[in-house]
């Protein structure tokens, strides 16, 4: 996760670790002081110069931040600076691992950069589709194991077989209250020319979650859209299946080298660079940090279909927008 444990007193420490794993021979991309200096600035008012910030190395960083929480949440930070890049040196890749051995950490995301630092984009796509939350959802689908031995991952996001059923559940939220929740996601399919799950070709149920946090959170389905609910995401829950989902859209919409199986539109990454990119994503992670309710595990948006959008947001405070 994002700053959900680290506090501001920590951010100092925070930057000059991700410095010391992440600028070996200056940043890989110039995008990533900028990233960086928005993020600890929105999250944490923290302003320092990511460019020349002096950094410190592990065994310094190990023996400031003794907490597991603070030091998972320094790796997550690091992978997600080199996922917006579209080269990954491999001796960052390998620096980060290092860290993360002598931190004491096991995180998904390190499989993940090092097959990106390889160019190993089949692999990557393994690593990604199996680690993150819309796995952890499709594992409780009917039939999953066997579509996913059939189909491999593609079975993780869309749906492969027909379901009458599944669709009919879907198309009922048309009949659901002006302003609700479920008639904001039967609009947000519709509007777009989505099809439900159950229709083949079309995301599942697992995919289907997020977007029910598109529709709570007010976010656009376009790349920066997408990396807005994955940032919201991420702090909104305590599952690290959702960070990975993180990590995987800024490297589908920003740096280019993972691709996605959900759509036909090549994603050619720098998704960030326009309108107000890092600022926006330093927003839906402070918006996902305030919501009171875990929005990714035990909960079933369907039994909250016909309630107020505004009463929800009210419930589980899910502020306003920053920007």
């Amino acid at each position: 996760m994002f700053f959900k444990h680290t506090t501001p007193t920590d951010a100092p420490l925070m930057a000059a670790a991700v410095v010391g794993a992440c600028r070996i021979n200056g940043w890989s991309d110039d995008f990533q002081p900028l990233f960086l200096t928005t993020v600890f600035k929105g999250l944490m008012s923290y302003d320092c110069d990511f460019l020349t910030l002096p950094s410190i190395n592990v065994e310094q960083f190990a023996k400031a931040i003794p907490e597991r929480g603070k030091r998972n949440e320094v790796i997550d930070l690091m992978l997600s600076v080199e996922m917006l890049c579209s080269e990954i040196p491999q001796e960052v890749s390998d620096s980060i691992t290092s860290w993360a051995n002598q931190l004491g950490i096991e995180n998904s995301g390190l499989a993940l950069v090092r097959d990106l630092a390889k160019k190993s984009i089949a692999q990557a796509q393994q690593d990604f589709y199996r680690t993150n939350y819309y796995h952890d959802k499709a594992l409780t689908l009917p039939k999953f194991a066997q579509l996913e031995k059939q189909h491999g991952i593609n079975a993780v996001m869309l749906t492969l077989e027909e379901s009458t059923q599944v669709t009919a559940q879907f198309e009922s939220l048309e009949n659901c209250p002006a302003g609700s929740l479920g008639r904001g996601l039967w609009d947000f399919y519709k509007k777009r020319g989505f099809s439900f799950p159950g229709v083949v070709g079309g995301v599942n149920q697992s995919v289907a979650h997020h977007d029910w946090i598109h529709v709570l959170a007010e976010y656009d389905s376009d790349g920066i859209g997408e990396m807005e609910v994955g940032a919201y995401s991420s702090m909104a829950t305590e599952s690290p299946a959702a960070v990975m989902a993180f990590l995987g859209v800024l490297s589908i919409f920003q740096g280019g080298l993972l691709k996605t199986i959900v759509g036909s539109a090549a994603h050619l990454g720098h998704e960030l660079e326009v309108n107000n990119g890092p600022k926006r994503i330093a927003d839906a992670l402070r918006r996902g940090r305030e919501c009171s309710i875990d929005l990714i595990t035990d909960i079933n948006f369907f039994d909250y279909a016909n309630r107020q959008l505004t009463d929800l947001r009210r419930e589980w405070n899910i502020v306003p927008k920053g920007l």
